[in-house]
């Protein structure tokens, strides 16, 4: 069971990527709807360290973007991460992640942090559907004694 967290955030992933653009063009109401509970679970979308450790080395495809900014920043990162912030220009962000249909996952300090909720908001209103939260940020990663990467 502890696969549980990483199984429910890619498959609610999968669903959000498959329920966009299935309804055609003035299509009945019904389908609009169904696309919504979607969209919501995407938006809520989250994994844990565990889960994160996994698709990374499993060498899945995702993108994992550190939030932290400024003093918040101490140049510590999940392997792999780049940093990004929810103050990022649209033609930034498009650099960083050209595909919007990439798994995408975002994280800051911890559970305390706004920046990483800051962030896949900013990247949902720019079209990225997949976007899920790590809420445990580089506190949990460290604390569960993951290797980290330094620089900024």
């Amino acid at each position: 069971m502890k696969h549980l967290p990483i199984l429910t955030a890619l498959a609610v992933a999968a669903l959000a990527w498959q329920a966009r653009g299935q309804c055609a063009a003035g299509a009945a109401p019904a389908c609009k709807a169904a696309e919504a509970p979607a969209a919501v679970a995407a938006a809520q979308a989250t994994i844990n360290g565990a889960g994160l450790d996994a698709l990374i080395k499993a060498k899945t495809p995702v993108l994992v973007f550190d939030a932290r900014s400024g003093q918040y920043d101490d140049g510590r990162r999940i392997p792999g991460a780049r940093s990004l912030t929810a103050g990022a220009s649209a033609a930034d962000v498009a650099a960083a992640a050209p595909d919007k249909g990439a798994l995408i996952v975002t994280y800051c300090a911890g559970p305390k942090c706004p920046a990483s909720a800051a962030l896949a908001k900013h990247l949902r209103s720019l079209g990225y559907g997949n976007v899920v939260e790590f809420p445990g940020g580089i506190e949990a990663w460290v604390a569960e004694g993951r290797a980290v990467a330094t620089g900024k």
